[in-house]
């Protein structure tokens, strides 16, 4: 009878995620979305965000009063297979002391397995932002005592990272190959704050008025390529899509295209894909041939984002390449409840619909 009952939630639900790739999404409390808005069926994978490693080892569940742990893990009850991870995030320079001290490390682990047993999760992420070349020995050697300890109990090792796969980045790319199931690719933040010039954040293939530098990094192409190379098997690696924008200041109104440039961010930075189609909606929208994206423009603000149909394109690129899957940051700056387009979960749908239209 449960197998049934479960089938049905799962056809109320709308449609199963795809059955031969990775659907990863980062929860992160937010008032847009509750846990029980989330369809675990359109999902593979779950993390949440976050949990903090102290300088000591110790972890600290972020906004462990608001209740969240223990009701994303009763998503599985609709969803068997789901994956629950909890994402580790640094504090102060955390990861480095931790990494570097083998008490430390084997600290760390005995607390993150205790964590997973104790909420019935399924596994531990890596979101260290970013790990420099003097770690580089130190991140690998946490990634295999983890492991070693992981592997016994068929928990889970991912880690987001970086676009650019270089060891200055800390990163020992075969080494961390061969302990993580998940490489998670931050495809996105490729312009911001840092930037000159206008971009798409998360652009699907570089501009031909892109230099040298951009063309070989910035774009999500070129950071497959680049893992794949760096010793990374593409079956491990996985695309982030964010659901959020990135906005600039126009140093002139009258030059809006891409590679103008920008006198800083906008305010808000980053605002979410309904923030996007809500409170944009009356700005010029440009699709970017080139590189598969969008972006808005009036007066001064200028706005890169995704919507569902760049989504489903970078998820049919994304099966063609051969890789793990997909996954965003984060699932709370969707269109939850479908106030656009009244489908709900609205980009979430659209990574589903890309995999599966690109298997057939």
């Amino acid at each position: 009878m449960t197998k049934y009952v479960l089938l049905l939630l799962a056809i109320l639900w709308g449609f199963f995620v795809t059955e031969s790739h990775y659907v990863g999404g980062y929860y992160y409390s937010s008032v847009t979305m509750k846990i029980s808005d989330i369809n675990p069926n359109l999902l593979t994978h779950i993390y949440y965000a976050f949990v903090t490693v102290n300088a000591d080892s110790s972890v600290t569940i972020q906004n462990e009063r608001k209740g969240l742990v223990k009701p994303l893990a009763e998503l599985k009850d609709s969803n068997p297979d789901l994956k629950l991870l909890f994402s580790l995030v640094n504090n102060n320079g955390s990861f480095t002391k931790v990494a570097s001290n083998e008490t430390l490390r084997a600290s760390l682990i005995k607390n993150c397995y205790q964590l997973l047993e104790k909420y019935n999760y399924d596994g531990i992420d890596f979101d260290w932002e970013f790990p420099s070349l003097a770690d580089i020995v130190n991140f690998s050697a946490l990634l295999k005592e983890f492991s070693e300890k992981f592997k016994k109990h068929n928990y889970l090792l991912t880690a987001a990272v970086n676009p650019i796969p270089t060891r200055s980045y800390g990163y020992d790319v075969p080494e961390m190959a061969k302990y993580l199931d998940i490489i998670n690719i931050m495809t996105y933040e490729f312009y911001g704050s840092f930037s000159a010039h206008t971009g798409l954040h998360s652009g699907l293939y570089p501009s031909s008025l892109d230099s040298a530098y951009e063309k070989k990094y910035l774009n999500i192409e070129s950071a497959i390529k680049n893992w794949a190379n760096a010793g990374a098997p593409k079956n491990l690696l996985a695309v982030g899509i964010p659901f959020y924008g990135r906005s600039f200041n126009l140093k002139n109104a009258s030059n809006h295209g891409i590679h103008d440039p920008i006198n800083g961010i906008a305010r808000p930075s980053s605002p979410s894909y309904l923030q996007v189609m809500k409170n944009y909606s009356d700005y010029n929208t440009v699709w970017d041939e080139e590189q598969q994206g969008y972006y808005k423009y009036l007066n001064t603000t200028w706005v890169s984002y995704d919507n569902d149909r760049s989504v489903r394109l970078k998820a049919a690129y994304c099966v063609e390449q051969g890789v793990k899957g997909i996954f965003t940051w984060n699932l709370g700056l969707d269109d939850v409840h479908g106030e656009i387009s009244g489908v709900k979960q609205t980009l979430l749908q659209a990574m589903n619909d890309g995999l599966n239209k690109a298997k057939k």
